[in-house]
């Protein structure tokens, strides 16, 4: 069970089924934890306003099919912030240059895409994804589920017809989580694709990888617009030091345990959160942090 905010990286980490398969993985979404709102929201939101300032057309997309939407995202988001402490009061800046999911964007936490029902599947009509994981925001405008997840390996076989098949089915009534990890040396919020394969740092050693990478877990939220009927997703970003996770024995050793047993294919996807689990794991080892039975346990 997700706890009330604040939440830390570490307690979005559970374990995960084996044999290696993508799995949607969802679970039931306590509305109250729809929009995670912490100690870091005003720092965040000043540099998210700062990205989508110089960064724009990186970052916000919008078709006209999207404004009903769109719309109804905002209210939706102003009646979930308004229940929160000390933001009684927040409303959304109307300014003129502003498209209505861009506007929702400079008052949350969380990157946001509205999906709606086309006969080719289902369909991103509008976003506004300021601080993204290691992927290129842009190629995915206007693109189905099944093109915006074409570079992942074993998508077709494992999650494309169970994704489409969950997408249909969700009702409003039934809002759900999931989480999905990255170890990164970059503790930047916004994460551009080159770094999913640029070499690791050159000065990052057994003895300071705790201290120097971060596991980045995306905390998305799946839910349908009961006007609408378009599908918000949203994924706000958790950062904690490796040192810090460790002190989540059960955690950090489940997080190692499924990076590790992770196939050739899927290690080359995620080729710099593979290079930085091997570091880890020495480390992890040669502190007693966890030992070779932890990490082999089913």
């Amino acid at each position: 069970m997700l706890k009330q905010t604040p939440v830390c990286a570490a307690d979005l980490i559970s374990p995960e089924p084996q044999p290696f398969k993508w799995r949607m993985g969802v679970k039931p979404l306590d509305n109250n934890n729809w929009l995670l709102v912490d100690q870091y929201r005003d720092a965040d939101l000043k540099e998210i306003g700062r990205l989508i300032d110089t960064q724009r057309d990186e970052i916000i997309y919008s078709e006209p099919s999207a404004q009903a939407g769109c719309e109804e995202l905002s209210g939706e988001v102003l009646r979930h912030l308004r229940q929160k402490p000390d933001l009684e009061n927040v409303t959304i800046n109307q300014h003129n240059d502003y498209t209505p999911i861009e506007a929702i964007r400079r008052i949350v936490q969380e990157d946001l895409c509205l999906l709606e029902r086309r006969p080719e599947g289902w369909t991103m009509t509008a976003c506004a994804v300021a601080i993204p994981t290691q992927w290129d925001v842009p190629s995915k405008y206007g693109k189905t589920l099944d093109a915006i997840h074409g570079p992942v390996p074993r998508y077709d076989t494992d999650l494309s017809q169970p994704m489409g098949t969950f997408f249909d089915r969700l009702r409003p009534e039934a809002p759900v989580w999931r989480a999905n990890r990255t170890l990164t040396d970059d503790p930047s919020l916004r994460l551009m694709p080159q770094r999913r394969h640029q070499p690791m740092n050159e000065d990052l050693t057994v003895a300071n990888v705790a201290d120097r990478v971060w596991l980045r877990v995306e905390y998305q939220t799946l839910r349908r617009l009961p006007e609408s009927g378009a599908i918000v997703f949203t994924i706000r970003i958790l950062r904690q030091k490796i040192s810090s996770v460790a002190d989540h024995p059960q955690a950090f050793g489940e997080l190692l345990r499924s990076l590790m047993r992770m196939p050739s294919d899927v290690r080359g996807y995620k080729d710099s959160t593979w290079r930085h689990a091997r570091l880890i794991q020495e480390w992890a080892l040669s502190t007693g942090q966890l030992t070779d039975q932890t990490l082999t346990e089913s």
